[in-house]
């Protein structure tokens, strides 16, 4: 669900694991999680319905887009701190 929402995870993290065979065989080359492997037909419908955070954040609000931009990120190295959110936002 999180794929849906924020996007893939970022290859430079996938590659920096160290399970690289579990890699593999959860992730496809562009970092999207095989996740027809796992979950029943009806569940990976529902999953693949979730609508990507750009349409679920009104237009007027895009201050608050940019903010949750900014904090759901998947890298860690990537994610503003809460400090940096307080001066930009």
């Amino acid at each position: 669900m999180i794929e849906q929402v924020i996007g893939p995870f970022p290859k430079k993290m996938l590659k920096r694991a160290k399970n690289v065979e579990l890699v593999n065989e959860t992730f496809d080359a562009n970092g999207l999680h095989r996740m027809d492997r796992v979950l029943s037909a009806d569940k990976l419908t529902y999953v693949k319905r979730i609508a990507p955070l750009e349409t679920i954040v009104y237009d007027e609000d895009a201050w608050f887009l940019r903010l949750l931009r900014r904090i759901l990120v998947i890298d860690p190295n990537e994610r503003a701190t809460a400090r940096e959110c307080l001066r930009k936002f």
